[in-house]
Protein backbone atom coordinates (compact mmCIF):
# COMPACT_ATOMS: atom_id res chain seq x y z
CA UNK A 1 0.00 0.00 0.00
CA UNK A 2 1.13 3.27 -1.20
CA UNK A 3 -1.38 5.79 0.15
CA UNK A 4 -4.22 5.67 2.38
CA UNK A 5 -7.52 8.04 2.09
CA UNK A 6 -8.90 9.17 5.30
CA UNK A 7 -12.77 10.39 5.75
CA UNK A 8 -14.79 11.33 8.76
CA UNK A 9 -17.80 11.19 10.24
CA UNK A 10 -17.62 13.16 13.45
CA UNK A 11 -20.55 12.80 16.24
CA UNK A 12 -20.39 14.45 19.69
CA UNK A 13 -19.45 11.70 22.10
CA UNK A 14 -20.30 14.02 24.88
CA UNK A 15 -24.59 13.97 24.29
CA UNK A 16 -26.01 10.94 25.73
CA UNK A 17 -27.73 10.05 22.66
CA UNK A 18 -24.47 8.91 20.91
CA UNK A 19 -23.45 9.05 17.87
CA UNK A 20 -26.82 7.10 16.27
CA UNK A 21 -28.92 9.96 17.15
CA UNK A 22 -26.63 11.95 14.56
CA UNK A 23 -26.40 9.61 11.99
CA UNK A 24 -30.16 9.06 12.17
CA UNK A 25 -30.74 12.71 11.49
CA UNK A 26 -27.70 13.96 9.53
CA UNK A 27 -26.60 12.17 6.15
CA UNK A 28 -23.86 14.40 5.79
CA UNK A 29 -21.00 14.60 8.43
CA UNK A 30 -20.23 18.28 7.57
CA UNK A 31 -22.90 19.79 8.87
CA UNK A 32 -22.67 17.67 12.15
CA UNK A 33 -18.97 19.02 11.94
CA UNK A 34 -20.09 22.89 12.07
CA UNK A 35 -22.34 22.23 14.87
CA UNK A 36 -20.00 20.65 16.87
CA UNK A 37 -17.31 23.22 16.34
CA UNK A 38 -19.85 26.05 17.10
CA UNK A 39 -18.80 25.78 20.93
CA UNK A 40 -15.88 24.93 23.81
CA UNK A 41 -17.84 22.69 24.92
CA UNK A 42 -18.27 20.86 21.43
CA UNK A 43 -14.19 20.70 20.87
CA UNK A 44 -14.06 19.11 24.30
CA UNK A 45 -16.30 16.91 23.39
CA UNK A 46 -14.82 15.68 20.45
CA UNK A 47 -11.25 15.60 22.43
CA UNK A 48 -12.93 13.39 24.51
CA UNK A 49 -13.73 11.06 22.00
CA UNK A 50 -10.39 11.27 21.07
CA UNK A 51 -9.17 9.60 24.03
CA UNK A 52 -12.23 7.21 24.12
CA UNK A 53 -10.60 5.66 20.69
CA UNK A 54 -7.12 5.56 22.39
CA UNK A 55 -8.52 3.23 25.30
CA UNK A 56 -10.38 1.30 23.23
CA UNK A 57 -9.11 -2.54 23.22
CA UNK A 58 -8.03 -1.84 19.57
CA UNK A 59 -5.44 0.63 20.37
CA UNK A 60 -4.38 0.93 24.29
CA UNK A 61 -6.95 -0.52 26.65
CA UNK A 62 -5.96 -3.80 25.47
CA UNK A 63 -3.80 -4.38 22.27
CA UNK A 64 -0.89 -1.95 22.98
CA UNK A 65 -0.54 -2.85 26.59
CA UNK A 66 -1.40 -5.98 27.69
CA UNK A 67 -2.29 -7.67 24.68
CA UNK A 68 -0.97 -8.63 20.74
CA UNK A 69 2.07 -5.81 21.45
CA UNK A 70 2.93 -8.09 24.24
CA UNK A 71 2.74 -11.18 22.90
CA UNK A 72 4.95 -10.16 20.04
CA UNK A 73 8.28 -9.76 22.33
CA UNK A 74 6.96 -13.42 24.18
CA UNK A 75 6.14 -12.15 26.92
CA UNK A 76 3.35 -14.32 27.68
CA UNK A 77 3.13 -17.91 26.20
CA UNK A 78 0.34 -19.19 24.68
CA UNK A 79 -2.20 -20.76 27.19
CA UNK A 80 -4.45 -21.98 24.47
CA UNK A 81 -2.09 -24.03 22.08
CA UNK A 82 -5.81 -24.33 19.52
CA UNK A 83 -4.97 -20.56 19.00
CA UNK A 84 -3.93 -20.82 15.87
CA UNK A 85 -3.96 -16.86 15.38
CA UNK A 86 -1.68 -16.27 18.70
CA UNK A 87 0.50 -19.31 17.85
CA UNK A 88 1.27 -17.86 14.47
CA UNK A 89 2.02 -14.20 16.37
CA UNK A 90 4.34 -14.97 18.88
CA UNK A 91 5.77 -16.78 15.92
CA UNK A 92 5.94 -13.62 14.30
CA UNK A 93 4.22 -15.65 11.30
CA UNK A 94 2.56 -11.85 9.99
CA UNK A 95 1.43 -13.89 6.81
CA UNK A 96 -1.34 -15.58 8.65
CA UNK A 97 -4.91 -14.25 8.57
CA UNK A 98 -5.80 -13.93 12.05
CA UNK A 99 -2.52 -12.21 13.13
CA UNK A 100 -2.95 -10.01 10.03
CA UNK A 101 -6.40 -9.11 11.01
CA UNK A 102 -5.34 -7.80 14.97
CA UNK A 103 -2.01 -5.72 13.00
CA UNK A 104 -4.40 -4.21 10.85
CA UNK A 105 -7.03 -2.71 13.34
CA UNK A 106 -4.30 -1.89 15.13
CA UNK A 107 -3.19 0.50 12.42
CA UNK A 108 -6.65 1.42 11.78
CA UNK A 109 -7.88 2.60 15.14
CA UNK A 110 -4.36 4.44 15.60
CA UNK A 111 -5.66 6.81 12.41
CA UNK A 112 -8.49 7.14 13.38
CA UNK A 113 -7.86 8.80 16.69
CA UNK A 114 -5.20 11.20 14.36
CA UNK A 115 -8.98 11.66 12.30
CA UNK A 116 -10.55 12.32 15.44
CA UNK A 117 -8.09 15.41 16.83
CA UNK A 118 -7.32 16.14 12.99
CA UNK A 119 -11.02 17.25 12.85
CA UNK A 120 -10.41 19.37 16.26
CA UNK A 121 -6.86 21.02 14.08
CA UNK A 122 -8.83 22.04 11.14
CA UNK A 123 -11.37 23.94 12.97
CA UNK A 124 -10.06 25.43 16.36
CA UNK A 125 -7.96 27.88 14.86
CA UNK A 126 -11.06 29.68 13.25
CA UNK A 127 -13.27 29.34 16.28
CA UNK A 128 -10.59 30.76 18.67
CA UNK A 129 -12.33 33.83 19.85
CA UNK A 130 -15.40 31.02 21.28
CA UNK A 131 -13.23 29.99 24.08
CA UNK A 132 -12.47 31.28 27.43
CA UNK A 133 -9.42 31.57 29.68
CA UNK A 134 -6.60 29.66 28.60
CA UNK A 135 -9.32 26.50 27.10
CA UNK A 136 -8.09 27.07 23.06
CA UNK A 137 -4.09 26.76 24.35
CA UNK A 138 -4.92 23.03 26.26
CA UNK A 139 -7.23 21.65 23.71
CA UNK A 140 -5.11 22.43 21.24
CA UNK A 141 -2.07 21.34 22.70
CA UNK A 142 -3.69 18.12 23.68
CA UNK A 143 -4.97 17.51 20.46
CA UNK A 144 -1.02 17.82 18.39
CA UNK A 145 0.16 15.52 21.62
CA UNK A 146 -2.48 13.04 20.57
CA UNK A 147 -1.93 12.98 16.98
CA UNK A 148 1.97 12.54 17.55
CA UNK A 149 1.77 9.79 20.14
CA UNK A 150 -0.69 7.81 17.72
CA UNK A 151 1.62 8.88 14.95
CA UNK A 152 4.95 7.65 16.43
CA UNK A 153 3.60 4.46 17.70
CA UNK A 154 2.24 3.63 14.36
CA UNK A 155 6.25 4.37 13.81
CA UNK A 156 7.87 2.41 15.85
CA UNK A 157 5.15 -0.88 15.20
CA UNK A 158 5.12 -0.12 11.47
CA UNK A 159 7.87 1.32 10.62
CA UNK A 160 11.75 0.79 9.40
CA UNK A 161 13.99 -0.54 12.21
CA UNK A 162 15.69 2.42 13.71
CA UNK A 163 19.16 2.13 12.95
CA UNK A 164 18.54 1.68 9.66
CA UNK A 165 15.46 3.30 8.51
CA UNK A 166 16.55 4.18 4.68
CA UNK A 167 15.20 7.20 2.83
CA UNK A 168 11.72 5.58 1.07
CA UNK A 169 8.61 7.15 1.76
CA UNK A 170 7.17 4.47 4.46
CA UNK A 171 3.98 5.99 6.59
CA UNK A 172 1.87 8.74 5.81
CA UNK A 173 1.50 11.49 8.47
CA UNK A 174 -2.25 12.52 8.37
CA UNK A 175 -2.75 16.35 8.94
CA UNK A 176 -6.00 16.73 7.51
CA UNK A 177 -9.18 15.06 7.52
CA UNK A 178 -9.87 14.33 3.95
CA UNK A 179 -10.95 12.41 1.17
CA UNK A 180 -7.30 13.50 -0.98
CA UNK A 181 -4.69 10.83 -0.91
CA UNK A 182 -1.47 11.36 1.88
CA UNK A 183 1.22 10.78 0.50
CA UNK A 184 3.77 8.51 2.65
CA UNK A 185 6.66 10.18 4.29
CA UNK A 186 10.25 8.76 4.54
CA UNK A 187 11.21 8.43 7.96
CA UNK A 188 13.46 11.64 8.65
CA UNK A 189 10.57 13.37 7.49
CA UNK A 190 7.61 11.31 9.54
CA UNK A 191 9.89 12.01 12.85
CA UNK A 192 10.02 15.47 12.02
CA UNK A 193 6.16 15.78 11.84
CA UNK A 194 6.04 13.81 15.20
CA UNK A 195 8.70 16.54 16.64
CA UNK A 196 6.92 19.56 14.92
CA UNK A 197 3.52 18.38 16.68
CA UNK A 198 5.12 18.09 20.19
CA UNK A 199 6.95 21.53 19.77
CA UNK A 200 3.98 23.36 19.21
CA UNK A 201 1.79 21.10 22.18
CA UNK A 202 4.91 22.67 24.54
CA UNK A 203 4.85 25.76 23.60
CA UNK A 204 1.10 25.94 24.34
CA UNK A 205 0.95 24.69 27.21
CA UNK A 206 4.16 25.64 28.63
CA UNK A 207 2.91 28.31 30.83
CA UNK A 208 -1.21 27.24 31.14
CA UNK A 209 -1.50 23.90 31.82
CA UNK A 210 -2.44 23.59 35.77
CA UNK A 211 0.01 20.73 36.72
CA UNK A 212 3.19 23.50 36.07
CA UNK A 213 1.83 24.80 39.46
CA UNK A 214 -0.11 22.50 41.67
CA UNK A 215 0.52 18.93 43.22
CA UNK A 216 -1.29 16.08 41.50
CA UNK A 217 -2.93 15.35 45.18
CA UNK A 218 -4.64 19.05 44.20
CA UNK A 219 -5.37 18.33 41.03
CA UNK A 220 -6.68 14.61 41.87
CA UNK A 221 -8.71 15.64 45.01
CA UNK A 222 -10.30 12.87 47.71
CA UNK A 223 -14.06 13.73 47.23
CA UNK A 224 -14.87 12.06 50.23
CA UNK A 225 -12.96 14.76 51.41
CA UNK A 226 -15.01 17.53 50.62
CA UNK A 227 -11.69 19.90 49.56
CA UNK A 228 -12.30 22.82 47.37
CA UNK A 229 -10.90 22.33 43.79
CA UNK A 230 -7.68 24.67 43.61
CA UNK A 231 -9.22 25.48 39.81
CA UNK A 232 -12.34 26.57 38.87
CA UNK A 233 -12.98 24.53 35.71
CA UNK A 234 -13.49 20.25 36.49
CA UNK A 235 -11.73 20.43 32.92
CA UNK A 236 -8.48 21.29 34.33
CA UNK A 237 -8.27 18.56 37.17
CA UNK A 238 -7.19 15.27 36.49
CA UNK A 239 -4.04 16.38 34.22
CA UNK A 240 -2.36 12.40 34.15
CA UNK A 241 -5.71 11.05 32.54
CA UNK A 242 -4.88 13.97 29.71
CA UNK A 243 -1.83 14.57 27.52
CA UNK A 244 -0.46 17.76 29.67
CA UNK A 245 2.23 19.52 29.85
CA UNK A 246 5.03 16.86 31.22
CA UNK A 247 3.65 13.76 28.98
CA UNK A 248 4.95 16.17 25.85
CA UNK A 249 7.90 16.43 27.44
CA UNK A 250 8.11 12.59 28.44
CA UNK A 251 7.05 11.61 25.13
CA UNK A 252 9.66 14.06 23.29
CA UNK A 253 12.64 11.95 25.20
CA UNK A 254 10.89 9.15 24.14
CA UNK A 255 11.07 10.13 20.45
CA UNK A 256 14.49 11.64 20.43
CA UNK A 257 15.86 8.31 22.16
CA UNK A 258 14.11 6.61 19.61
CA UNK A 259 15.84 8.50 17.54
CA UNK A 260 19.13 8.10 18.66
CA UNK A 261 20.87 6.15 15.64
CA UNK A 262 20.21 9.61 13.56
CA UNK A 263 22.43 11.72 15.00
CA UNK A 264 24.32 12.88 18.52
CA UNK A 265 21.80 15.62 18.84
CA UNK A 266 18.71 13.10 19.51
CA UNK A 267 20.50 11.79 22.40
CA UNK A 268 21.29 15.32 24.09
CA UNK A 269 17.43 16.78 23.65
CA UNK A 270 16.33 12.96 24.73
CA UNK A 271 18.35 13.32 27.84
CA UNK A 272 17.19 17.22 27.88
CA UNK A 273 13.45 16.30 28.33
CA UNK A 274 14.12 13.78 30.49
CA UNK A 275 15.32 15.77 33.17
CA UNK A 276 12.87 18.34 32.72
CA UNK A 277 10.20 16.07 33.20
CA UNK A 278 11.90 14.36 36.31
CA UNK A 279 12.89 18.14 37.74
CA UNK A 280 9.18 19.18 37.65
CA UNK A 281 8.06 20.80 40.58
CA UNK A 282 4.40 22.35 41.97
CA UNK A 283 4.66 25.97 43.36
CA UNK A 284 5.25 24.57 46.88
CA UNK A 285 9.05 22.98 45.15
CA UNK A 286 7.84 19.87 45.72
CA UNK A 287 8.67 16.93 43.20
CA UNK A 288 5.27 16.63 40.97
CA UNK A 289 6.16 13.14 40.58
CA UNK A 290 8.26 10.17 42.33
CA UNK A 291 9.60 7.11 41.56
CA UNK A 292 7.50 4.27 43.15
CA UNK A 293 9.07 1.74 45.12
CA UNK A 294 8.29 -1.42 47.27
CA UNK A 295 5.79 0.83 49.69
CA UNK A 296 3.81 2.18 46.88
CA UNK A 297 3.27 -2.18 46.07
CA UNK A 298 2.76 -2.95 49.36
CA UNK A 299 0.09 -0.79 49.53
CA UNK A 300 -1.92 -2.46 46.22
CA UNK A 301 -0.54 0.35 44.07
CA UNK A 302 1.54 -1.97 41.38
CA UNK A 303 0.98 0.34 38.81
CA UNK A 304 2.82 3.06 40.40
CA UNK A 305 0.36 6.13 40.39
CA UNK A 306 3.59 8.46 41.72
CA UNK A 307 5.16 8.42 38.67
CA UNK A 308 2.31 7.92 36.15
CA UNK A 309 2.78 11.19 33.67
CA UNK A 310 0.23 10.49 31.45
CA UNK A 311 -2.51 7.34 32.20
CA UNK A 312 -5.73 5.96 30.93
CA UNK A 313 -8.92 6.03 32.92
CA UNK A 314 -10.46 2.39 32.18
CA UNK A 315 -14.00 2.14 34.20
CA UNK A 316 -13.95 -1.23 34.16
CA UNK A 317 -10.14 -1.84 34.83
CA UNK A 318 -10.61 -4.31 37.96
CA UNK A 319 -12.95 -6.54 35.50
CA UNK A 320 -10.47 -6.57 33.23
CA UNK A 321 -7.50 -7.22 34.98
CA UNK A 322 -9.41 -10.12 36.65
CA UNK A 323 -10.53 -11.49 33.27
CA UNK A 324 -7.09 -11.35 31.46
CA UNK A 325 -4.76 -11.70 34.56
CA UNK A 326 -6.94 -13.15 37.12
CA UNK A 327 -7.07 -17.24 37.89
CA UNK A 328 -9.38 -17.65 34.72
CA UNK A 329 -6.69 -15.02 32.37
CA UNK A 330 -4.87 -16.46 29.69
CA UNK A 331 -2.02 -13.65 29.98
CA UNK A 332 0.42 -15.95 31.92
CA UNK A 333 4.23 -17.36 31.52
CA UNK A 334 5.56 -20.65 31.64
CA UNK A 335 7.58 -21.96 34.56
CA UNK A 336 8.20 -24.64 36.72
CA UNK A 337 9.50 -24.95 40.57
CA UNK A 338 13.51 -24.82 40.17
CA UNK A 339 15.56 -22.09 42.79
CA UNK A 340 12.82 -20.54 44.87
CA UNK A 341 10.36 -21.99 43.07
CA UNK A 342 10.92 -20.73 39.90
CA UNK A 343 13.01 -20.93 36.91
CA UNK A 344 12.76 -18.73 33.46
CA UNK A 345 11.52 -16.17 36.11
CA UNK A 346 14.38 -15.79 37.62
CA UNK A 347 16.58 -15.19 35.18
CA UNK A 348 14.70 -11.92 34.56
CA UNK A 349 14.47 -11.51 38.30
CA UNK A 350 17.42 -13.54 39.90
CA UNK A 351 17.19 -14.45 43.44
CA UNK A 352 19.54 -12.57 44.74
CA UNK A 353 18.27 -9.31 43.40
CA UNK A 354 14.73 -9.47 43.86
CA UNK A 355 14.18 -9.52 47.67
CA UNK A 356 13.54 -5.88 48.01
CA UNK A 357 12.47 -5.18 44.23
CA UNK A 358 9.30 -3.40 43.69
CA UNK A 359 8.50 -5.35 40.79
CA UNK A 360 8.73 -8.94 42.03
CA UNK A 361 8.02 -8.85 45.66
CA UNK A 362 4.30 -10.24 45.88
CA UNK A 363 3.94 -9.72 41.95
CA UNK A 364 4.23 -13.04 40.28
CA UNK A 365 2.56 -16.59 40.97
CA UNK A 366 1.38 -19.87 39.74
CA UNK A 367 -2.32 -20.67 39.08
CA UNK A 368 -3.78 -23.32 41.26
CA UNK A 369 -6.41 -24.60 38.07
CA UNK A 370 -6.13 -28.21 37.59
CA UNK A 371 -4.06 -28.50 34.61
CA UNK A 372 -3.07 -24.94 34.74
CA UNK A 373 -0.29 -25.03 37.60
CA UNK A 374 2.31 -24.72 35.24
CA UNK A 375 1.48 -20.98 34.62
CA UNK A 376 2.80 -18.03 35.96
CA UNK A 377 0.06 -15.04 36.64
CA UNK A 378 1.02 -11.36 36.90
CA UNK A 379 -0.64 -9.30 39.38
CA UNK A 380 0.38 -5.63 37.98
CA UNK A 381 -3.08 -4.36 37.07
CA UNK A 382 -5.25 -6.42 39.35
CA UNK A 383 -7.38 -3.51 41.49
CA UNK A 384 -7.26 -2.89 45.39
CA UNK A 385 -10.65 -3.60 47.04
CA UNK A 386 -10.80 0.14 48.76
CA UNK A 387 -10.21 3.54 46.25
CA UNK A 388 -9.06 1.41 43.64
CA UNK A 389 -7.01 3.58 40.81
CA UNK A 390 -8.80 1.74 37.47
CA UNK A 391 -5.42 3.49 35.29
CA UNK A 392 -3.16 2.57 32.54
CA UNK A 393 -0.57 4.12 32.57
CA UNK A 394 1.39 5.59 29.08
CA UNK A 395 4.12 7.34 30.08
CA UNK A 396 6.04 6.96 33.53
CA UNK A 397 9.02 8.80 35.65
CA UNK A 398 10.96 5.14 35.99
CA UNK A 399 11.60 5.31 31.68
CA UNK A 400 13.00 9.03 32.23
CA UNK A 401 15.32 7.62 34.28
CA UNK A 402 16.40 4.96 32.14
CA UNK A 403 16.65 7.33 29.20
CA UNK A 404 19.12 9.42 31.40
CA UNK A 405 21.02 6.11 32.00
CA UNK A 406 21.41 5.03 28.08
CA UNK A 407 22.17 8.84 26.76
CA UNK A 408 25.06 8.85 28.94
CA UNK A 409 28.48 8.92 27.60
CA UNK A 410 30.22 8.97 30.86
CA UNK A 411 30.42 6.00 32.93
CA UNK A 412 30.27 7.54 36.59
CA UNK A 413 27.09 10.18 34.94
CA UNK A 414 25.21 6.49 33.59
CA UNK A 415 26.01 4.57 37.26
CA UNK A 416 24.54 7.71 39.06
CA UNK A 417 21.66 7.69 37.13
CA UNK A 418 20.90 4.04 37.03
CA UNK A 419 22.02 3.56 40.70
CA UNK A 420 19.39 6.71 42.42
CA UNK A 421 16.57 4.06 40.08
CA UNK A 422 17.90 1.01 41.52
CA UNK A 423 17.87 2.58 44.94
CA UNK A 424 14.01 2.99 44.43
CA UNK A 425 13.13 -0.22 42.94
CA UNK A 426 15.06 -2.12 45.41
CA UNK A 427 17.30 -3.63 43.00
CA UNK A 428 21.20 -4.13 43.92
CA UNK A 429 23.64 -1.70 42.18
CA UNK A 430 26.97 -1.74 44.20
CA UNK A 431 29.31 -2.34 41.78
CA UNK A 432 28.34 -0.51 38.98
CA UNK A 433 28.56 -1.38 35.40
CA UNK A 434 31.38 -3.90 34.05
CA UNK A 435 34.93 -2.01 34.08
CA UNK A 436 35.57 -4.35 31.01
CA UNK A 437 33.23 -3.15 28.77
CA UNK A 438 30.50 -0.95 30.33
CA UNK A 439 28.54 -0.46 27.40
CA UNK A 440 27.68 -3.38 26.96
CA UNK A 441 27.09 -4.21 30.25
CA UNK A 442 24.78 -1.15 30.25
CA UNK A 443 22.68 -2.01 27.31
CA UNK A 444 22.37 -5.79 28.53
CA UNK A 445 20.99 -4.46 31.80
CA UNK A 446 18.83 -1.62 30.05
CA UNK A 447 17.09 -4.26 27.66
CA UNK A 448 16.17 -6.23 31.20
CA UNK A 449 15.07 -3.18 32.97
CA UNK A 450 12.51 -1.80 30.28
CA UNK A 451 11.39 -5.57 30.40
CA UNK A 452 10.88 -5.92 33.99
CA UNK A 453 9.49 -2.25 34.69
CA UNK A 454 7.35 -2.03 32.05
CA UNK A 455 6.29 -5.55 32.05
CA UNK A 456 2.46 -5.58 30.42
CA UNK A 457 3.09 -1.70 29.18
CA UNK A 458 3.70 -2.53 25.82
CA UNK A 459 7.36 -1.35 25.37
CA UNK A 460 9.47 -4.75 25.71
CA UNK A 461 8.58 -5.16 22.02
CA UNK A 462 10.13 -2.01 20.87
CA UNK A 463 13.06 -1.75 23.29
CA UNK A 464 13.80 -5.27 21.82
CA UNK A 465 13.20 -3.12 18.25
CA UNK A 466 15.86 -0.15 19.68
CA UNK A 467 18.38 -2.43 20.22
CA UNK A 468 17.78 -5.07 17.37
CA UNK A 469 17.73 -7.70 20.08
CA UNK A 470 18.15 -10.66 17.45
CA UNK A 471 18.33 -13.52 20.67
CA UNK A 472 17.53 -13.54 24.30
CA UNK A 473 19.28 -15.81 27.16
CA UNK A 474 17.73 -19.10 26.64
CA UNK A 475 16.61 -19.35 29.92
CA UNK A 476 15.07 -16.20 29.66
CA UNK A 477 11.31 -17.15 28.57
CA UNK A 478 9.89 -20.72 27.93
CA UNK A 479 10.02 -20.82 24.54
CA UNK A 480 13.21 -19.69 22.93
CA UNK A 481 13.33 -16.06 21.32
CA UNK A 482 14.97 -14.95 18.38
CA UNK A 483 14.39 -12.22 16.32
CA UNK A 484 15.27 -10.42 12.60
CA UNK A 485 14.22 -7.38 11.58
CA UNK A 486 11.28 -9.10 9.83
CA UNK A 487 9.78 -9.86 13.84
CA UNK A 488 10.16 -5.90 14.69
CA UNK A 489 8.17 -4.59 11.10
CA UNK A 490 4.68 -5.28 11.34
CA UNK A 491 3.45 -4.94 7.64
CA UNK A 492 0.89 -2.27 6.88
CA UNK A 493 -2.90 -3.08 5.96
CA UNK A 494 -2.95 -4.46 2.31
CA UNK A 495 -5.50 -2.44 1.38
CA UNK A 496 -6.44 1.33 1.36
CA UNK A 497 -8.51 2.47 4.24
CA UNK A 498 -11.29 4.52 5.33
CA UNK A 499 -12.06 6.07 8.49
CA UNK A 500 -15.13 6.45 9.97
CA UNK A 501 -16.49 7.71 12.89
CA UNK A 502 -19.77 6.50 13.17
Amino acid sequence: MNKITITILICSVGLLAGCNKWLDVKPEGQSTKDQMFQSQKGFRDALTGAYLDLKSNDAYGHSLTWGTIEYMCRNWEVAATSNTTLMNLVAANYTDAGVRGRLDVIYAKEYKIIADVNSILENIDNKKSIFQDNNYAMVKGEALALRAFAHFDVLRLFGPMPDNPGNNPILPYAKEVSKNIIPLSSYDDFAAQVLADLDQAEALMKDIDPITKYSLAQLNPDESLHQEPVVSDDYYMYRQLRFNYYAVLALKARVYNWLRPRGDANRVNAAKYAQMVIDAKDQAGIATFRLGELADSQLGDYTMPSEQIAALSIFNLKEAAEANFGESGQLVRSDFASQDNYYYINFLFPVSERAADARWVGMWSYKTTSGQTSFVKYKKFIQKEVRPLLQLPLLRLSEMYLILTECATVKEEAENHYRFYCNRKGIPFTTGFSTSSWEADRRNKMIREYCREFYAEGQTFFTYKRYNVTTLPATWTYTYYSATSARYIAPRPDRELNFNNN
